[in-house]
């Protein structure tokens, strides 16, 4: 088997920019994962990849134990990752034992990403490197995976305020720098909706692009910082069209 041959490429296009795509991949890992895909000694509690050449990919699982997968050859945000797989025929992690992940994030207009992704160096099975081929390219495999990586990385993010009791006399006086903060993230395209319900004392929504948006929002909130809504709940939102 050849190094060509020996190797599994996947190409798609995700709906996000590149640097929501690549930190999806890499620091999002988890959030997208299936967690039966692991090695460890108890189930998967979290999935990590630490954002920095020679940083850990590894599981921690539920026991605290932690199981290693490989780690990160090349970091550099948002364009290409590389990292090492380090899994063995028998599913045991080897540190003498290294094929390679690359994968890259090339812009596809305003607010899409093409994903280029290539498990290389599966000569390096021997034997077995056709049976695990063959597994690895399942669609249970890397292109099921990385079809969740895509779902997860288009969906948007909705935050759900909660007013605080006195709204109606607090909210004005803080209104006009929520108002500024609205129209910045509206006019860079990362507010897509946002209003009260019918009575203000209800509560509010709003509609992002992302959940970093999302998230940087919030932070920033006039409201959210002098007390007018006393929560701001999250949820990420996967958008469908019905027919």
């Amino acid at each position: 088997m050849n190094d060509d041959v020996a190797a599994i490429r996947k190409q798609l296009v995700v709906k996000a920019r590149p640097e929501r795509a690549f930190r999806v991949f890499t620091e999002g890992m988890d959030r997208w994962w299936p967690r039966e895909h692991h090695i460890g000694a108890s189930p998967m509690k979290q999935l990590v990849i630490e954002p920095r050449p020679g940083g850990r990919w590894y599981t921690a699982c539920e026991d605290g134990s932690e199981c290693d997968t490989g780690r990160v050859l090349v970091w550099e945000p948002p364009h290409r990752v590389v990292l090492t797989w380090q899994i063995t025929a028998q599913w045991k992690f080897d540190p003498d034992f290294v094929t390679e992940i690359e994968v890259r994030f090339t812009p596809e207009g305003e607010h899409h990403t093409r994903v280029d992704f290539e498990h290389r160096h599966l000569e390096r099975y021997g034997e077995a490197a056709p049976d695990l081929l063959a597994q690895l390219d399942h669609p249970s495999g890397w292109g099921g995976m990385l079809a969740l990586y895509a779902r997860v990385t288009g969906w948007k993010a909705v935050v759900l305020y909660e007013s605080a009791a006195d709204v109606l006399t607090t909210a004005p006086a803080h209104f006009p720098a929520h108002q500024a903060l609205v129209e910045q993230f509206r006019d860079r395209g990362d507010l897509l909706a946002v209003g009260t319900f019918a009575d203000p004392r209800d509560g509010a929504m709003a509609l992002f692009r992302t959940r970093e948006a999302a998230e940087e929002f919030v932070r920033a909130d006039p409201f959210v910082q002098n007390g007018v809504v006393v929560s701001a709940a999250i949820k990420d939102w996967n958008e469908v069209l019905l027919p």
